[in-house]
């Protein structure tokens, strides 16, 4: 289901996960993930909807990207919002697999 494009997938998350994010070494999750049962991602096109959707009313959030072939065991490729597919991360996340963080305000 995955486009062959895809190399990184891409996750949001508030200046507070990001802090625990940085002191854990691994991230297990928000409230919504872990009610829908797995980490929410993003490809880099859903990024800019997924940040309206989510984040509009946020000062500042922590944008990174992890490479698919870091995480492609526990990734899966779904129907999602909007009937498009989206990466979903059953599992965590290493804090060593992410390769860039942006800082946005």
């Amino acid at each position: 289901m995955k486009s062959e494009k895809e190399n990184f997938v891409y996750r949001v998350m508030l200046n507070s996960e990001w802090d625990e994010f940085k002191k854990k070494k691994k991230f297990f999750g928000n409230h919504l993930d872990h009610q829908s049962g797995f980490i929410h991602l993003s490809t880099k096109s859903q990024l800019k909807n997924t940040i309206d959707k989510y984040y509009k009313n946020e000062k500042s959030i922590i944008i990174f990207k992890v490479s698919v072939k870091d995480i492609e065991k526990k990734l899966k490729w779904e129907l999602s919002r909007d009937n498009e597919i989206f990466p979903h991360l059953y599992g965590f996340i290493n804090f060593f697999d992410v390769k860039k963080i942006e800082l946005t305000q």
